[in-house]
């Protein structure tokens, strides 16, 4: 018997952990799901605290309860060529990808389950697509006010010549091989040529067949990392 606080894709991440022997982060995540999004008191473990406003902060991670989104420290790659990956670990694609993150994928694909989303197929003739994921850019502008912007404000459509069509990013989620989660071990996090494992994948038919797809937008400034930009994973559902 599963227990009762969790749905389906949550008990699909406790058998992933389990199997990779996670214990600490295990317990990181029921006590998230438990004392944030549930409001019960329970002794956070090393690592993680929970914010005055209610959010919760994991690794430099944080869990915003109210606006249902997660932000994640990130900075800026490239500043133009072409684009093979959107968000990459510092040991994945750096030659073509927009951002970075030190952030673990198997930790931002839990992330995502503890806020209600479901993975799936990449393309729904494939099977139950996964949940649309929008994706943002926040940060401090030089007067210390918040700014936001879409991730394909920097992202060009080589076909149409315009900026990406803001069509979001599906939850395809990755897997376990060998104990080893297959997004970290290629250093993905979101892909827009969908080739590999990766946590977000671009629902374009044609993303698996072609890698000149898109490019940066290279008309359009990128905040540095005295901005502290961060990136939003907000689910539409």
């Amino acid at each position: 018997m599963r227990p009762f606080f969790l749905n389906a894709a949550e008990c699909r991440l406790l058998s992933a952990m389990k199997l990779m022997n996670t214990v600490n982060f295990l317990w990181v995540l029921c006590v998230l799901y438990c004392g944030v999004l549930f409001g019960q008191e329970a002794s956070l473990p090393y690592g993680a605290r929970l914010l005055p406003n209610g959010d919760f902060e994991l690794n430099g991670t944080i869990l915003r309860k109210q606006a249902r989104e997660i932000a994640l420290p990130c900075r800026f790659v490239l500043s133009e060529g072409a684009l093979e990956v959107i968000v990459a670990k510092p040991d994945g694609r750096m030659h073509e990808t927009l951002l970075c993150t030190d952030i673990a994928a198997v930790q931002v694909q839990a992330m995502l389950y503890l806020l209600g989303a479901e993975n799936g197929s990449r393309l729904p003739e494939q099977g139950r697509q996964g949940d649309i994921v929008d994706l943002f850019v926040e940060w401090q502008d030089d007067k210390g006010e918040t700014q936001r912007q879409r991730i394909e404000y920097w992202i060009m459509d080589t076909r149409s010549g315009k900026n990406l069509e803001p069509v979001g990013w599906v939850f395809v989620g990755s897997t376990l091989r060998n104990g080893v989660f297959q997004a970290d071990y290629e250093g993905n996090v979101v892909i827009n040529y969908s080739v590999g494992a990766t946590v977000l994948d671009s629902p374009d038919p044609a993303a698996r067949d072609d890698d000149t797809l898109h490019v940066v937008d290279a008309r359009k400034k990128q905040p540095q990392e005295q901005h502290k930009p961060m990136l939003i994973l907000k689910p539409r559902r």
